[in-house]
């Protein structure tokens, strides 16, 4: 089902799949896209399906934080993959670093950059996050969705100050207006290139990549272990090849790292 009464930066759903070569599900409004994205999984979508919305009222991150997704404001994209294997820590790496380099080639002078484990920066402000779930049948992948949230506008007043004063947007990096679907084609351009076919471990270009993309490689941070665990404060020291943190903590050896979220200092 594609939603052809929808348009997209003033493209309509037929368009879209001419423009990317694949099955386009366009809606003005949805909660989160990579819901939308997994129904759509779940009722056989074909691998390469996408589904990109202009808001998004329930956006999230990981951990369930809320991402705002103001209309018309950013690129709010999901893809739906269907690989034979996969292994879950290097997906977000790989979709991150997928992005990092296609929208560097696409906007010269945005320099975006990585935090592990998925958020993209740009000049030390938050520019936009990956979100991967994948669906089981034993130990087999049903499907796998990654979505992708970019701010592309500036996001205006309906955001809090807390927010505000950590993010920035292609336009505001950029000066000057940029086509949303320029940022759209980076996105999908990002993402099939990583991972149509992901790979286990990161191989040894992806690595040479992440020493220029990894904002966070030699800076110190507070590495957010999951659950009730304390807060470390240390350095990070860069990002092994099955998308581990690797980080050295104030007290303690080096760690590697495979959940978790990272606090710049």
């Amino acid at each position: 089902m594609t939603e052809a009464s929808e348009t997209w930066d003033g493209h309509s759903a037929e368009e879209l799949e001419e423009r990317w070569g694949r099955p386009v599900h366009v809606f003005h409004s949805v909660g989160s896209t990579n819901d939308e994205a997994r129904r759509l999984a779940e009722e056989d979508a074909p691998a390469g399906t996408i589904v990109i919305a202009r808001e998004q009222t329930a956006g999230r991150g990981r951990g369930g934080k809320k991402w705002s997704s103001p209309a018309d404001a950013g690129v709010y994209l999901s893809m739906v993959f269907r690989p034979e294997t996969l292994e879950p820590a290097p997906v977000s790496v790989l979709a991150g670093l997928g992005l990092a380099r296609a929208l560097d080639q696409v906007f010269p002078g945005l320099q975006p950059t990585i935090k592990w484990p998925n958020d993209l920066y740009a000049h030390g402000l938050k520019l936009g996050g990956v979100l991967s779930e994948a669906a089981w049948s034993q130990r087999r992948p049903r499907h796998l969705v990654v979505g992708v949230g970019i701010n592309v506008r500036p996001l205006g007043g309906g955001i809090s100050q807390k927010i505000a004063r950590h993010a920035t947007s292609i336009d505001e990096e950029l000066d000057r207006e940029v086509p949303l679907a320029e940022v759209a084609d980076a996105v999908v351009d990002g993402l099939v290139r990583h991972l149509d076919d992901p790979r286990p471990r990161l191989s040894t270009a992806d690595l040479d990549d992440l020493d220029r993309y990894d904002g966070m490689r030699d800076r110190r941070g507070t590495l957010v272990p999951p659950g009730d665990k304390e807060p470390l404060p240390g350095k990070c020291v860069g990002i092994a090849p099955d998308g581990a943190l690797l980080f050295r903590p104030d007290r303690g050896a080096l760690q590697r790292v495979a959940a978790g979220s990272l606090i710049p200092e």
